[in-house]
C-alpha cells in the first residue's frame, strides 16, 4: 500500500492533490484542489480508497455506498459531496472542505480552559445537528419519500465547527438507509463509546439510536467529563446498565430544563426517548430562547471558538487543566479530589437530579415524603427567577405551542405555580387536565409520569417529614414528654 504522501502533487480527476490531512480505516483523506477558467480555484476534501482495499468489492461498494448516500442530502449541517470517480484504478470522492475544529478539539480546549464548554454553546451546536438529523431520518430527497439515513457514528470527531461558526456533520462511511437496520455480518461498527444500547447488542436500530448519541455527547461537552469511561467490555456494560448520573449531580447549576433533555435523550429503551430529532432540535431552541442565551446564532458561536483558541486563553491554560482536558479525551476516569462528583447528602443540587436523589434516599430511608413540595412563604424563598417564555413559534413549521409563565416579582410570596417541562407530553394513561407539580426549591416539573432513574421527570420529594406537619409532629411530642411527667410524678407520689 503506496502512503498517503506519495499523492501529494499529483492529478485524481480534475483535482491537483495538495495536502494529506489523515488516514482512516480503509481511506486516505486530502486537501486538493479544482483549478478552471479564468483563475478559477476552489479547494475542497478528497477522500482517496487505499489502494489494498481496491482489489475488494465489497470494499469498494461500501465506500461508494457512502457517497451515494451523501449525495441524498442537502442540508447546511451536513458536509456537502460534489463528485464521485475513478481514476487510474483508484476510487475517490470530493466533498466540501470544512476549515475548522472538531467538536473534540473545541471540547479538549475548553476544559483547559475553564473546565467545559459553556453550556449555550453546547445546547447550540446539539441543536445545529439535531436539525442534520432530522434531516436525514425525516427529510424528504425530492422524492416525496422520507431518507430514512441513520448515521450509527455520531461522535465528537465527526462534528466539525468551521471558522464561520457553521456546524458541520461528517463522515457517512457507516451511514445506511432505511427503516430498520441491522448489521448482517453481526459486527458492531463505530466508536464503542458513543454507541446506543441497541447498537452495542447489535439489534435493528433507527434514528432513535442517533440522538441516544447525540444525548451523549451533549452530557459530556457540558460537563467536561466523559459518561461511558473505560475499555470496550467496560463501556458496552455501563452503556447497557448503567444510569447515567443527572448533570445535577455534577454541576449543582446545570439547568434543570436542559437536564430534562439530556436524560431523556439518554432512556435505555427507544420507546422512552425522542421520538424525532425534530422535537429534540425544538425543545433545545426552545431551551436557548427560555434561558435567554448569549449564544443563539453561528457568528456567535465563531466569536466564542475564536477566543477559546486565542493567545490570551493560552495564557489562562493551567497544568492542571491540561491533565483535565487530556482525561477526558482519553476517556479516563476524573482525578480523586477535583470536586467534580458532588455529594448530594452535603451539597445538593437543584433540579430533577437533586429530585431523584431526595426521592431515592426518601425510598431507601422508609420515609414518608410529600411530592407537592412547597408553597407560599417557604417557596418564595428559594424559587428561581422566572424566565421568559419564547417567542410564539406558531408560524414555524411543526412547533408546538408553549404555554408561557407569568413572571413573579422578587418580593411577593407567590403560591405554588406551573412551569412547562422540556420532557414532551404527557404519557398515556395520565389524568385528564393533570396538573405540573413544580419540585421543591427548584420550580422543576412533573408530568404526572411516574419518577424514574432515566427520566427525572417527577416532581420534587424532600427527603424528610413535610414542613406543614411539623407543628402537628412537635405538639405530639411535647404531649408525650408531658404525659410521661405527670405519670412519673403520680408514681413517686
Amino acid at each position: 500500500m503506496s502512503s498517503g504522501k506519495d499523492l501529494i502533487g499529483t492529478q485524481l480527476g480534475r483535482y491537483r492533490i495538495v495536502e494529506h490531512l489523515a488516514t482512516g480505516g480503509m481511506a486516505e483523506i486530502f486537501l486538493a484542489r479544482h483549478e478552471g477558467l479564468a483563475q478559477f480555484r476552489k479547494e475542497l476534501v478528497l477522500k482517496v480508497l487505499q489502494s489494498r482495499w481496491e482489489g475488494h468489492a465489497e470494499i469498494v461498494e461500501l465506500f461508494l455506498g457512502e457517497a451515494r448516500i451523501s449525495a441524498l442530502m442537502n442540508h447546511p449541517n451536513i458536509v456537502e459531496v460534489f463528485d464521485v470517480a475513478e481514476d487510474g484504478g483508484r476510487h475517490f470522492i470530493a466533498m466540501e472542505h470544512i476549515a475548522g475544529h472538531t467538536l473534540t478539539e473545541i471540547a479538549k480546549r475548553a476544559i483547559q480552559v475553564a473546565k467545559s464548554i459553556p453550556v449555550e454553546v453546547g445546547t447550540f451546536i446539539a441543536a445545529e445537528i439535531a436539525g442534520a438529523l432530522a434531516h436525514m431520518h425525516d427529510g424528504q430527497g425530492g422524492k416525496g419519500q422520507p431518507l430514512c439515513v441513520v448515521h450509527r457514528d455520531i461522535s465528537p470527531t465527526n462534528i466539525l465547527v468551521n471558522a464561520s461558526g457553521q456546524v458541520k456533520l461528517i463522515d457517512f462511511g457507516i451511514a445506511r438507509q432505511g427503516l430498520s437496520i441491522k448489521e448482517e455480518s453481526g459486527a458492531r461498527l463505530g466508536k464503542i463509546t458513543y454507541m446506543s444500547p441497541e447498537q452495542v447488542r447489535g439489534d435493528a436500530i433507527d434514528g432513535r439510536s442517533d440522538i441516544f448519541c447525540l444525548g451523549t455527547i451533549l452530557y459530556e461537552i457540558t460537563l467536561g467529563r466523559r459518561l461511558w469511561r473505560g475499555p470496550r467490555e467496560v463501556a458496552s456494560k455501563r452503556i447497557l446498565e448503567e444510569r447515567p448520573k443527572p448533570p445535577t449531580f455534577v454541576r449543582h447549576d446545570y439547568p434543570s430544563e436542559l437536564e430534562l433533555i439530556v436524560l431523556r435523550t439518554l432512556e435505555k429503551k427507544p420507546p422512552d426517548r425522542y421520538q424525532s430529532a425534530v422535537e429534540l432540535y425544538q425543545d433545545l431552541h426552545g431551551f436557548l430562547a427560555r434561558s435567554n442565551a448569549y449564544l443563539c446564532n453561528n457568528v456567535q458561536l465563531a466569536d466564542y471558538v475564536e477566543k477559546i483558541f486565542s493567545e490570551e486563553a493560552e495564557a489562562l491554560i493551567s497544568d492542571a487543566g491540561r491533565r483535565r482536558a487530556q482525561a477526558f479525551v482519553e476517556g479516563e476516569e476524573p482525578a480523586e479530589g477535583t470536586g467534580e462528583d458532588l455529594d448530594f447528602d452535603l451539597r445538593q443540587a437543584e433540579g430533577p437530579g437533586a429530585a431523584l436523589a431526595r426521592a431515592l434516599r426518601a425510598s431507601a430511608l422508609g420515609v414518608w415524603a410529600e411530592v407537592n413540595g412547597k408553597s407560599g412563604p417557604e417557596r418564595a424563598s428559594s424559587e428561581p427567577e422566572p424566565r421568559l417564555a419564547p417567542a410564539d413559534a406558531e408560524g414555524q413549521p411543526g412547533a408546538k405551542p408553549v404555554e408561557k409563565v407569568e413572571p413573579v416579582a422578587r418580593d411577593a410570596k407567590p403560591a405554588a405555580r406551573e412551569v412547562v417541562s422540556a420532557s414532551g407530553p404527557a404519557p398515556a394513561g395520565a389524568p385528564a387536565g393533570a396538573k405540573e407539580a413544580a419540585g421543591p426549591e427548584t420550580g422543576s416539573v412533573a408530568k404526572g409520569k411516574p419518577l424514574s432513574a432515566g427520566s427525572a421527570a417527577g416532581a420534587g420529594v424532600p427527603d424528610r417529614v413535610p414542613r406543614r406537619w411539623s407543628g402537628i409532629v412537635w405538639a405530639g411530642i411535647v404531649v408525650v414528654l408531658v404525659a410521661a411527667a405527670v405519670v412519673w410524678w403520680l408514681r413517686s407520689e
